[in-house]
């Protein structure tokens, strides 16, 4: 295809996107780098010219998206030829773009549309201004512009001379599609550039048969034709709820952008994922994931390649999920790409506990730092199922202000999350930890809890800790006094996991306990030290 006919596509396209989606900015740039790359192959002539738009002579079909609005706009402005060099700037071919796609003003000549091209003061874009009363050509060159007039052109075809804005007007309502114009010789119907611009332009082969041509080529142009049309297949695939055939292709373009050293073949298939990185695209691979489990890193090097973007797809499946595999595939997922913490962070509060919860848990697994004060505010969720996930997450994490708010989980109204901060706090090594949960078990009257603290400080095994579970081990004194056997019992089998010196005395000292469950437990606990010393 010529490099002409592939600069239209891309710069017509920037147009629209400046005049439609003024917004998305991924996508305009993206066609900008695009522009930019093929505008290296040669020098391009657009001419607006009885309500068609050519291209160094060849007809641009309306069907395309971005023509028929770059007609409409050059002729609202009067912009009756635009020429640009070879290796274009972006900031010319930007700056352009941004003069076609401003508001006409009606009846000013193309007055305004001059203003802005002198004051952009291009040096590789060169456009002509033609005048509605006659025709006022005006060819500006950087800030350089020479004015000559020749009054009578406007109406050599007997046609009432018209405003800018009704020409613009007119040239936005639907009209036959043009034909090629060969008067001058440009182009004929059997040329392959006026096949490649028909108006039903369709991309020619399925996606495997594009990435194969891919394979074979070395041309940055010609790989960013075929890569424009397996985005359209990739696309179409998604309307036509094919996802296997859209994380399959999906993947054929990561993995060969991946391979590509740094040139602009490299970048013509950036500029394609750019396109492809889209919500509807990236949930249809993450759909995938649990339907064909042998393409799994191939569907994660697609979502890994995405970013963000590629784990707010697989969010949107987490929460969506009907079955407990799938959930648990997602969520997999989501933990080893180790992305999308703002959108679960975002997540925490929903008003659907379980999604709450699964933000949380998926938070914890990432000990993602950043959600520490939105998992500490969780605290005080009305679900003592969310509080629960919230401990459990902040236990992953190793600041300060998150066993802080552990701490303050070991008041909580709730058993269970009484449990869970015990439990949380087993695994934060230091004296804070000890002092905290040794407070809480003279002050707990639940034994359930009791007994996690008394897990706790095993697991902790400081001096502190230690002690404290000899004091809970140790019989109770005086007659009417009795310790819950169940406690000594779990305070013996914290000492055996302690395994500090002073844990092991202690041991040797209750073999000869008077309650049997104690002694029993203790004498279990000595053999299997000592089996795992021999």
């Amino acid at each position: 295809m010529d490099y002409s006919v592939t600069f239209a596509r891309h710069f017509s396209r920037l147009v629209w996107l400046l005049l439609n989606e003024s917004a998305n900015i991924d996508e305009q740039k993206a066609a900008l780098r695009a522009t930019v790359t093929v505008s290296k192959d040669g020098p391009v002539v657009f001419a607006a010219r009885d309500w068609r738009l050519t291209i160094n002579g060849v007809a641009l079909a309306d069907a395309l998206t971005g023509v028929q609005d770059l007609t409409a706009q050059m002729i609202g402005h009067a912009v009756r030829e635009i020429r640009v060099d070879r290796a274009a700037s972006a900031a010319d071919l930007l700056g352009l773009a941004r003069i076609l796609a401003a508001q006409p003003v009606p009846g000013d000549g193309g007055e305004a549309a001059k203003a802005r091209i002198t004051a952009l003061g291009a040096k590789s874009i060169h456009i002509e201004i033609a005048g509605v009363e006659g025709v006022m050509p005006v060819r500006t060159t950087g800030s350089v512009a020479a004015v000559s007039a020749t009054p009578d052109a406007a109406k050599s075809n007997g046609a009432a001379p018209q405003t800018a804005g009704d020409v613009a007007a007119a040239a936005r309502r639907p009209r036959a599609t043009p034909q090629p114009d060969v008067s001058h010789g440009f182009i004929g119907e059997d040329s392959g550039s006026y096949l490649a611009f028909a108006a039903q332009q369709q991309p020619k082969g399925s996606a495997g048969d594009l990435l194969q041509q891919l394979d074979a080529t070395k041309s940055a142009n010609i790989a960013t034709r075929l890569l424009d049309d397996l985005v359209t297949v990739i696309e179409n695939a998604a309307r036509e709820g094919k996802h296997d055939t859209v994380a399959t292709s999906f993947h054929g373009v990561v993995a060969r952008e991946a391979a590509l050293a740094e040139n602009d073949l490299k970048r013509a298939y950036v500029m394609a994922l750019r396109r492809l990185t889209k919500p509807t695209l990236l949930r249809a691979v993450a759909t995938m994931l649990p339907r064909r489990r042998e393409k799994h890193d191939d569907y994660m090097l697609v979502l890994a390649r995405c970013g963000e973007d590629g784990a707010d797809a697989l969010i949107d499946q987490l929460t969506s999920a009907q079955s407990l595999s799938d959930r648990r595939v997602f969520f997999d997922a989501l933990v080893q790409l180790n992305a999308g913490v703002p959108a679960l962070i975002h997540m925490l509060g929903d008003a659907r506990w379980y999604v709450a919860r699964n933000a949380a848990d998926l938070l914890g697994e990432m000990q993602a730092e950043q959600a520490q004060a939105p998992l500490s505010e969780l605290l005080k969720h009305d679900d003592d199922r969310v509080r629960r996930a919230a401990i459990t997450a902040l236990a992953k994490l190793s600041s300060p202000k998150a066993l802080d708010s552990l701490r303050v989980a070991m008041r909580d109204n709730s058993p269970q999350v009484r449990m869970q901060a015990a439990s949380g706090m087993g695994t934060r090594k230091g004296l804070r930890s000890a002092g905290t949960l040794t407070k809480a078990l003279d002050a707990e009257e639940d034994q359930e809890v009791q007994l996690a603290i008394v897990a706790a400080l095993g697991r902790l095994a400081t001096t502190d800790a230690v002690q404290r579970l000899i004091k809970a081990a140790e019989p109770a004194g005086g007659i009417f006094k009795k310790k819950p056997t169940a406690i000594r019992v779990a305070a013996v089998q914290a000492l055996g996991e302690a395994r500090t010196p002073a844990a092991q005395n202690a041991l040797q000292h209750l073999l000869d306990d008077k309650d049997k469950e104690v002694k029993q437990a203790v004498f279990r606990l000595l053999m299997q030290g000592g089996a795992k010393e021999g």
